[in-house]
């Protein structure tokens, strides 16, 4: 059986990956209210990448990031939803994919010691 790679699973988890050159990686997915929202990760090989985006996971501040989407009157600016609370929700759902691809990896790490490929 074919071992499957961090990018195979992340494409399954809907990230759309790009690579920006040596050993950086772009991930983006849209939100369930539809932000397109990318995290960067770094790695040469599967635990690299999986502990890359651990870091992510533990680095992402839901509070700043929605603080980033609001006017000065604490509504939704530049295309994002207007109630706060509806754009703090969308910030938790991305907190939680990043988690997800996290843990769905790291379940699987274990087949994960051959280095990834592109």
């Amino acid at each position: 059986m074919k071992k499957r790679t961090v990018f195979n699973i992340l494409s399954e988890l809907g990230w759309e990956i790009e690579k920006d050159g040596g050993n950086t990686y772009t991930l983006h997915q849209f939100s369930n209210a539809g932000q397109d929202f990318a995290i960067t990760i770094n790695g040469k090989n599967a635990y690299e990448l999986i502990n890359s985006i651990y870091n992510c996971y533990e680095n992402f501040d839901v509070s700043y990031e929605t603080y980033l989407w609001l006017d000065n009157t604490g509504h939704g600016k530049n295309g994002a939803l207007y109630d706060m609370e509806d754009i703090l929700e969308d910030m938790k759902w991305c907190e939680n994919m990043i988690y997800e691809s996290y843990k769905k990896l790291a379940l699987e790490q274990k087949s994960y010691y051959h280095a990834a490929t592109w």
